[in-house]
């Protein structure tokens, strides 16, 4: 955890691109060497733990009621695991930095597909399909459609409040621009 907040704390003060292994390892007093030793790349500080929680949203998306959409299991699942273990201070430097860095945005950009393809698996499985169909990917992405919007809001609000006030707002709008379109 050293290393990842003298890392996230360089970044935000000098930029992504601009800070080295060296100068991270450094600010903990070690080698670089020993910062490969637990991080492949300089990207593994920030993205190390993003899938960490894929395993566990997935056992709850496929725990939920049979009877159930699968909207409301990937819901239930976000306010199960992801939302409990958001980590205001990391999300904050993690984003200053991602903000100043178009190879970093690239990087979230193909974790963010993992999810979708992570979700959308547990969503056919519920289901009983051997691949995620329409409507396991739709679901999926409407849905981290609404968690990325709500903790980009989450963000805007300097992380004040808690990250499920957004994603519950998030979802009352999906629900009330449903409804409007549904008429």
């Amino acid at each position: 955890m050293l290393i990842e907040d003298a890392a996230l704390r360089l970044f935000a003060d000098q930029g992504y691109e601009a800070t080295t292994v060296e100068q991270i390892a450094a600010e903990v007093e070690i080698s670089a060497t020993t910062f490969f030793r637990y991080y492949p790349n300089k990207s593994d500080v920030i993205l190390c733990h993003q899938d960490a929680h894929m395993p566990d949203l997935r056992e709850v998306i496929l725990a939920y009621p049979p009877g159930e959409s699968d909207l409301a299991a990937v819901r239930h699942g976000i306010f199960e695991v992801w939302v409990p273990n958001a980590d205001p201070e990391h999300s904050r430097r993690a984003g200053l930095a991602a903000a100043g860095s178009a190879s970093l945005r690239g990087l979230y950009n193909d974790m963010s597909r993992t999810w979708l393809e992570g979700i959308a698996a547990a969503l056919a499985q519920r289901r009983g399909l051997t691949a995620p169909d329409d409507q396991a990917l739709i679901t999926a992405r409407v849905s981290l459609g609404v968690f990325n919007e709500a903790v980009r809001s989450w963000g805007v609000g300097e992380y004040s409040e808690c990250l499920g006030t957004f994603v519950e707002q998030g979802f009352a709008t999906l629900r009330q621009l449903a409804a409007e379109w549904a008429k």
